[in-house]
């Protein structure tokens, strides 16, 4: 499939996409490793802040991080492979901090500009790594996906094998 038929599938089949590829496994991790950043990015203003800062992070960031993982499992096939990979790498983040940040900026988080930094730094590494273990077969959802305890067996075996 090429890029333009994988994002017209997705237009033209929105609910379809989302309750089928919706990735649970990525949506939990991005919370886990997203609202450590802004816990600790928020921490020096006061633990009820960073408790705050959490919360709200985790509202919107569980089902966000669910829906750019499906894109992103969606166009790790598609054609060409150059495109697949730039939406993946620049659009599907750039997506992401912008609600980040209109999410975090209606809340009022404090310390908000450090935690932003983080995440995005976060991003730069995490898009890429998502990417490959997902054309691995690793943290996918749907159809001949594993369970987590299979992607953690399958992603040792990459790192063993150096991805071979």
């Amino acid at each position: 499939m090429t890029v333009a038929e994988t994002i017209g599938h997705m237009a033209r089949h929105p609910m379809r996409f989302l309750m089928t590829q919706w990735n649970w496994k990525a949506g939990l991790l991005s919370a886990l490793l997203r609202g450590a950043i802004f816990f600790g990015s928020t921490l020096s203003v006061g633990a009820a802040a960073a408790a705050r800062t959490l919360m709200v992070d985790a509202a919107f960031r569980v089902p966000m991080a669910g829906v750019c993982a499906a894109i992103v499992q969606a166009l790790r096939w598609a054609e060409p492979r150059w495109l697949a990979t730039a939406i993946v790498l620049l659009g599907v983040p750039a997506l992401s901090h912008t609600v980040e940040i209109g999410v975090h900026v209606t809340a009022a988080t404090p310390a908000l500009w450090r935690a932003v930094a983080g995440s995005v730094a976060l991003s730069i590494a995490s898009s890429a790594v998502e990417l490959v273990l997902m054309r691995h077969g690793v943290m996918t959802v749907g159809p001949g996906s594993g369970s987590p305890a299979s992607d953690i067996r399958r992603l040792v075996r990459l790192l063993r094998t150096g991805g071979a």
